[in-house]
């Protein structure tokens, strides 16, 4: 079986035991589509609801965090490896067996794998994600006005928030994040969560590397200073202070630190891939910030009501969570028709392909419009920062852009169909997106739905999660382009 079927099974598999764990728990308070519907939404980090959360009980809420955490990693997690693999030379339609032995070193697809490297890059994963979310919790704990976890235990809201953050998720237990409307620093926090979340795992990975290096120069000057102190007291005493060993021990271990990142963040690909999506949400996110700033701040709906330093605080948030994540501070269905499409816009780019944001991604989106510059002048190859991509690279850029707008337009026909012009065609398109790109923003359509809309929408969820290029390839056994391992043309750029 190839790795795409493993993975389209697994996550299926996980959402049907998901949604048996849901309806048990809820004791038949909630009907099995709608327990399906959520278990679906949190695997695939969504955040959509046909329910709302605060009337769920307690156990519910902890079997929606778990589904969340556990989509999240698993999402990274194959993204991440399937992008080393790709650069190492592996297919991605390779076969389930094949993928393991390059993973421990043992197989002859791959060039030289290094002991253990998967491994390696798996448990930093779980270190990190789990450290970012735990900071995160504390963040909030600490800061968030009182009464913001409505009945729920402060600790156990500022947990679910901060997992649902970096997993991009948008599910609250409070159903909104309205009580943080007026609180900047914690919209800061949960938008911190959310960016370094979906920006992607290697870019994280890059801004850990910078702040070790920062830390290890500052370490490496105490360290200097404490061994002329230790010369001169063992000199004194005829004893070691072990005390003053402790930079030295420190220094070693963040060196190591360094040098370990050094060795698997090697290539132009990580870096050029790194800057593409550093550049890229920066400036996704001051375009949208700005443009729901200016099309908001007289809406006495919206903006109007809240003082200018929550204004920004709210546009960012905004911006922020239209890439992926989908909290909400204020009822959307309020805004302008200009403010949704640019959050439309943002919710089918998504963020970055290694981390859990969905949409065709950032990297597809750069190199579409790279390739359309390519177009008015086809002498000169498709290049990023002064390097050449990779033909495939492009192809499969091209490819996903095509099957994901030939899919939303046959789904949007069904949906039309289905709603039967109970809604207007806007508010369908814009849920529709929202469930593609797993980002959980409603127009307030979701729990208005009937049985056949949620299960085409959970669907929706499933395909945007996994990816319909992986789905592609899991149908077809063939990926429609030449093995990525082929012929180095250029610099792989990970899309999709």
């Amino acid at each position: 079986m190839s790795f795409a079927r493993v993975v389209c099974l697994g996550f299926l598999s996980a959402i049907i035991i998901g949604s048996f764990f849901i309806y048990s728990s809820e004791r038949g308070e909630i009907s099995y589509i709608d327990s399906f519907y959520l278990s679906a939404s949190a695997l695939c980090v969504t955040g959509l609801s046909p329910v709302n959360l605060s009337h769920l009980n307690h156990g519910t809420h902890w079997i929606i965090l778990s589904l969340i955490q556990l989509g999240g990693l698993g999402i990274i997690s194959f993204t991440v490896i399937i992008g080393f693999l790709i650069i190492k030379g592996i297919s991605r339609n390779s076969k389930f067996n094949a993928f393991v032995t390059a993973a421990i070193d043992k197989g002859e697809e791959t060039e030289k794998l290094k002991s253990n490297e998967v491994n390696r890059m798996l448990l930093s994963i779980i270190n990190i994600s789990f450290t970012l979310e735990l900071l995160g919790a504390i963040g909030l704990y600490l800061h968030m006005p009182d009464g913001a976890e409505g009945g729920n235990e402060r600790w156990f809201f500022s947990i679910f928030t901060a997992i649902s953050a970096f997993n991009n998720a948008g599910f609250s237990i409070t159903n909104d994040l309205s009580a943080l409307r007026h609180d900047p620093f914690s919209l800061y926090i949960v938008s911190g969560l959310v960016i370094l979340g979906g920006i992607g795992f290697p870019v994280i990975i890059l801004l850990e590397k910078f702040l070790l290096t920062v830390i290890f120069r500052i370490v490496s000057k105490i360290e200097i200073a404490a061994e002329t102190i230790l010369l001169k007291k063992t000199l004194t005493t005829g004893e070691i202070p072990k005390l003053f060993l402790l930079p030295a021990q420190v220094s070693a271990f963040l060196e190591g630190r360094i040098e370990n990142y050094n060795q698997h963040l090697r290539g132009e690909s990580t870096r050029i891939q790194s800057r593409l999506l550093v550049f890229g949400s920066a400036i996704l996110l001051l375009f949208g910030a700005v443009g729901v700033y200016f099309l908001e701040k007289g809406n006495p709906h919206t903006f109007s009501p809240l003082g200018q330093i929550d204004k920004i605080a709210n546009a960012f948030f905004i911006s922020t969570c239209a890439r992926t994540a989908g909290f909400q501070t204020m009822d959307l269905g309020n805004l302008n028709d200009a403010s949704v499409i640019i959050i439309t816009v943002l919710m089918f780019i998504g963020g970055g392909p290694q981390g859990t944001a969905g949409g065709i991604k950032i990297t597809t989106f750069v190199l579409l419009l790279a390739y359309l510059k390519n177009v008015i002048q086809p002498y000169k190859p498709v290049m990023l920062f002064g390097e050449v991509v990779s033909k495939n690279s492009v192809a499969v850029a091209i490819r996903v852009y095509f099957l994901a707008t030939l899919a939303l337009a046959f789904a949007f026909i069904v949906l039309g169909v289905l709603d039967g012009n109970q809604h207007s065609l806007h508010v369908i398109f814009f849920e529709m997106i929202s469930a593609f790109s797993t980002v959980g923003f409603s127009l307030n359509l979701t729990p208005q739905l009937g049985d056949m809309e949620k299960l085409l929408y959970a669907f929706i969820m499933y395909v945007g999660r996994v990816g319909i290029f992986t789905i592609l390839i899991s149908a077809t056994g063939h990926s429609g382009v030449p093995k990525m391992g082929g012929v180095d043309d250029g610099v792989k750029i990970q899309v999709g």
